[in-house]
């Protein structure tokens, strides 16, 4: 028989009735303290970063395009939209002391994805289960993709204090090499139509934005591992970055100065240039080679395989609106982005987890890719006067290690990741979810 059973269920309904609104306020001063937290992050944001620096704007501005691809929610959009409008316009005129034309679009955008990341980091502060998931599932990836687009940017000056001198002369003797300067040909179209010159910066700035875009879409497709896409692009930014240490270069821009895009040196000229490393500003940024921004582009259109025909032709389309971008803007030589082709080959095989690394699927194209690229850098630090003999030399060599990237980009694209039994994923829900 049960001894004192009354009592010990009334002791019990006691205890829980008076832990219950313990947890609950505990659980508000939490909430309360994060969304202050929250709050005060976003502030120091709005105060402190360079909204004027195009990179910074269209970075944050990824956070927004990645909330709409994957949550679309009209009243959560239109709420971070009749958000940033008044810090658009209290930033401008009241913070900045301008007016309507001193209006920036990438800083606005800026803006906006700043409010975009403050809504829903309040909201999943506040959220309750799935909700709660689905929303930190959203914030996670996009925090990190838009933080680590403004880390790079920040870390790009440090190579200046350690490679005072570039190797900007071999870059640019080999785009001569060729019987003419591919950037200095697309610059002066860049320098005698605005319009031209106004579309190529933005388009050659916001690719933060496309490369959001095609993670989301593989968000929705689920035919690749969730985080595939932000492995991809931070594993390639990282190694590109110790790249530009093994051989720092500005671009064409920095090294003509004012005169860009006008009297490039012609090949006869170049065969008598004394090449040398030649120091430049440590401001400046010796994130030539390879082209990241080709290297990125290629990757989108590499993982738009299995998408539409038109998604598939709008990917070629960027890969050569980036091409055209970066050398109008004088920021690449036709080299960097030559030897970014290899790089993002090399880069795709290695993140491809799901392909055993001993499969010629993806050893072959890893250790080609990267073969290519090394070749390439030492012929042009060590043998650059090969190429100044013929400019057949040099297409020829350009056009072989095309051919053989693409080939060994098919093959790394070849196996497909199959879907096996696995737990749910939060960040795949909140994209079906948000659809």
């Amino acid at each position: 028989m049960e001894m004192f059973p009354a009592t010990h269920r009334a002791h019990a309904v006691g205890i829980s009735s008076q832990t219950e609104p313990g947890r609950h306020a505990s659980s508000s001063i939490v909430r309360i303290f994060l969304a202050t937290v929250v709050g005060l992050v976003v502030l120091l944001a709005w105060i402190g970063l360079p909204f004027d620096l195009p990179f910074v704007g269209y970075g944050l501005a990824s956070a927004f395009v990645f909330q709409i691809a994957v949550r679309p929610r009209r009243w959560e959009i239109l709420s971070v939209l009749l958000t940033a409008c008044p810090l658009i316009l209290f930033d401008c005129f009241v913070f900045r002391q301008g007016g309507f034309q001193d209006l920036q679009f990438g800083a606005s955008l800026g803006m906006v994805g700043l409010a975009s990341f403050a809504l829903l980091a309040f909201k999943a502060i506040w959220a309750e289960g799935n909700e709660r998931e689905q929303l930190k599932s959203i914030l996670l990836p996009a925090a990190a993709l838009c933080f680590f687009t403004l880390g790079s940017q920040r870390l790009l000056a440090i190579a200046g204090l350690f490679f005072r001198d570039t190797l900007d002369l071999y870059a640019y003797a080999f785009d001569g090499s060729l019987s003419f300067q591919p950037s200095f040909l697309i610059g002066t179209l860049f320098r005698d139509y605005p319009l031209i010159s106004t579309l190529g910066h933005f388009t050659y700035f916001s690719i933060p934005i496309p490369m959001t875009l095609v993670y989301a879409a593989h968000l929705r497709r689920r035919n690749t591992p969730q985080l595939f896409m932000l492995e991809i692009f931070m594993a390639s930014g990282l190694l590109g970055y110790f790249l530009y240490c093994a051989f720092p270069a500005t671009g064409p821009a920095y090294v003509a100065g004012p005169s860009f895009p006008g009297s490039p040196l012609s090949l006869s000229a170049l065969r008598h240039l004394n090449l040398r490393p030649i120091p430049m500003n440590w401001q400046l940024a010796r994130n030539a080679m390879p082209s990241l921004h080709m290297a990125w582009a290629l990757l989108i259109w590499f993982n738009c395989k299995d998408f539409s025909r038109w998604v598939r032709a709008v990917a070629v389309g960027f890969v050569f609106l980036t091409i055209f971008d970066t050398l109008g803007t004088g920021e690449h030589y036709l080299i960097d982005l030559v030897v970014a082709f290899p790089f993002a080959v090399a880069m795709q095989a290695l993140c491809t987890h799901w392909i055993p690394l001993r499969s010629p699927s993806r050893w072959v194209p890893l250790v080609g890719g990267m073969s290519s690229m090394s070749v390439w850098l030492l012929l042009l630090r060590y043998a650059p006067g090969i190429f100044l003999i013929s400019p057949v030399i040099p297409w020829g060599c350009v056009l072989a290690s095309t051919v053989t990237a693409f080939l060994w980009m098919k093959k790394a694209l070849s196996p497909r990741w199959m879907d096996a039994p696995q737990p749910a994923e939060p960040l795949r829900q909140a994209a079906i979810a948000g659809a």
